[in-house]
């Protein structure tokens, strides 16, 4: 059997990492943060406790990833429906039906971060970076509705951010009865995005 690749070895890292922090979520949401061993999570993910250390220096760090990680899929699904190419009403239509579709595609991994930030302290170390990603999410919304011409933009944007919130915790509690694609055609009639 000839060694590994530096390719090779780069890749079982990053799948090591995706494992881990899969089970750390997992576990997290579950069980509680707080209640939540890294040895639990080494146990559960199939790798030492030494290797654990050697990806993550804390189950701080590891938390951290885990909701940068989901950060990170927000923010890329802004850029990818809030583009210049459509009207204002053509992008917060594209953003309202991704966002709802995510959702759909992945409850599992979606419910289990939303029971995160339900936990006591779990954001605390996190609040200003998490507070400051959505306050720009909430500026860059705000900002659509003023182009449309609503008389308060940041209010119609906090609207329209807890619609959406509270459509998506109503799917998370009924599951598949839940009329999620009727409560999306609804909310962009409501909005005027149809």
């Amino acid at each position: 059997m000839a060694p590994k690749t530096k390719k090779q070895y780069a890749e079982i890292r990053r799948k090591s990492k995706e494992t881990i922090k899969e089970v750390a979520l997992e576990l997290f949401a579950y069980q509680g943060f707080h209640s939540t061993s890294i040895s639990k999570i080494s146990k559960k993910a199939g790798v030492s406790k030494g290797l654990m250390y050697n990806y993550f220096e804390s189950k701080e760090a590891l938390l951290h990833d885990i909701l940068m990680d989901a950060v990170e899929v927000g923010e890329r699904l802004m850029e990818e429906n809030l583009d210049k190419s459509g009207s204002v009403r053509e992008q917060l239509r594209a953003l309202t039906e991704a966002t709802l579709n995510m959702i759909r595609d992945n409850t599992h991994y979606w419910q289990l971060l939303t029971s995160l930030a339900f936990q006591p302290n779990i954001l605390e170390g996190m609040s200003s970076v998490l507070e400051g990603k959505t306050e720009a999410t909430l500026r860059r919304i705000q900002n659509l509705f003023e182009a449309l011409g609503a008389p308060d933009p940041e209010k119609e944007a906090l609207l329209y951010g807890a619609v959406l919130d509270g459509i998506v915790m109503n799917y998370f509690q009924m599951g598949e009865e839940y009329p999620l694609e009727e409560m999306k055609q609804y909310i962009l009639k409501k909005f005027d995005l149809a």
